[in-house]
């Protein structure tokens, strides 16, 4: 076997993946375009065998694997999938110090929140109370999860090695937190992050990016995956800013749909 897609069908069609931001194509070693051509002419096959109307493939970002993701688009085209772009950030990690990387205005925010907050990686332990602090952000802001804290548990005890767990604070109280999953040997993918917003002015997340990103360097991570800025089909564009001026670089996100006969 040299690859593989997970598929989730139901009555409304067939997603890869069911809950994840993205899944698409997995390959052990370098694939050709006639190996991928035919591995997803025999998926289509499937799928028509149970009757699945529509298929949406949600694509890893383009900076995880350029030319993989590059062979799978001009193949998804081939087959008739329409394409749609979302925008996503990722922060590269290089040798040079997550303060360097980041505008002014964030350095600042980060030295303020250094004054009265420490960053440390918690224990699994923690996470369901790490979770339903950022929960409570997201209520604030009138934002909810993708996931319950039930469906998130279980994919951690399925991978409890891929999941960490940071937070920024004081001996009395929690200003920001993350559930970080690690994708591969080379990439982080910041699931969920927040802060309470009694600490907007300080910003605490910038300083709980800063520990991720001196995390990430200390285990030869290469890149830090910061999510989509999407929401509602557009781009959202104070989050899209924010995480640029974190370090982020913007990439695409490609999504392949295509309606079967």
């Amino acid at each position: 076997m040299i690859g593989r897609i997970a598929i989730h069908i139901s009555s409304k069609g067939a997603t890869s993946p069911l809950r994840a931001p993205f899944g698409s194509f997995e390959f052990f070693q370098s694939v050709t375009k006639p190996q991928l051509f035919f591995f997803l002419k025999n998926i289509l096959l499937e799928l028509e065998k149970w009757k699945v109307k529509e298929i949406t493939i949600r694509n890893f970002p383009d900076l995880y694997h350029t030319s993989l993701s590059q062979k799978i688009a001009s193949v998804a085209r081939d087959w008739g999938f329409s394409i749609h772009t979302e925008v996503d950030s990722i922060i590269p990690v290089t040798r040079y110090s997550f303060e360097r990387i980041i505008k002014i205005s964030e350095r600042q925010k980060l030295r303020k929140s250094r004054q009265v907050f420490t960053f440390s990686q918690t224990k699994p332990k923690k996470f369901k109370q790490i979770y339903l602090f950022i929960k409570q952000c997201r209520t604030e802001r009138r934002q909810s999860l993708s996931m319950t804290y039930p469906a998130l548990k279980r994919v951690m005890n399925v991978f409890p090695d891929r999941f960490y767990f940071f937070e920024v604070g004081n001996e009395s109280e929690t200003a920001a937190a993350a559930i970080v999953i690690q994708v591969n040997p080379e990439v982080l993918y910041t699931f969920y992050y927040a802060h309470s917003s009694r600490f907007n002015r300080i910003s605490p997340t910038v300083m709980l990016l800063a520990g991720i990103y001196d995390f990430a360097k200390q285990r030869g991570v290469k890149k830090i995956d910061l999510g989509t800025s999407m929401l509602d089909g557009r781009v959202n564009r104070n989050l899209f800013h924010f995480k640029r001026s974190v370090g982020g670089v913007s990439n695409d996100r490609l999504i392949f749909k295509k309606f079967l006969s």
